[in-house]
């Protein structure tokens, strides 16, 4: 028997995941305002920076998300920004 062993990242990328999925659903949302959400969803023991680290990984590579180069955050409307967004 061998088990998974899940890293902070595994756990950031699930909730940037389940909120583009669940409440953001159809919408693309730039990297400051799924820092703030994700860390809205994580516990205290995740630090900004860490949450940053794996975002800017996330959006390096973030299949199965649809990245959107330049478009309107959906969240807080700051125009021509790099965002994320779930396929539906």
């Amino acid at each position: 028997m061998t088990a998974t062993i899940f890293t902070g990242g595994d756990f950031i990328r699930r909730v940037v995941d389940s909120l583009l999925r669940g409440d953001c659903r159809g919408k693309f949302l730039c990297s400051r305002c799924l820092v703030k959400m994700a860390k809205d969803h994580l516990d205290r023991s995740y630090t900004t920076r860490e949450v940053v680290e794996v975002m800017d990984e996330i959006f390096k590579a973030p299949d199965p998300l649809t990245h959107a180069p330049a478009t309107v955050c959906a969240a807080c409307a700051r125009k021509k920004v790099a965002c994320l967004g779930a396929g539906t």
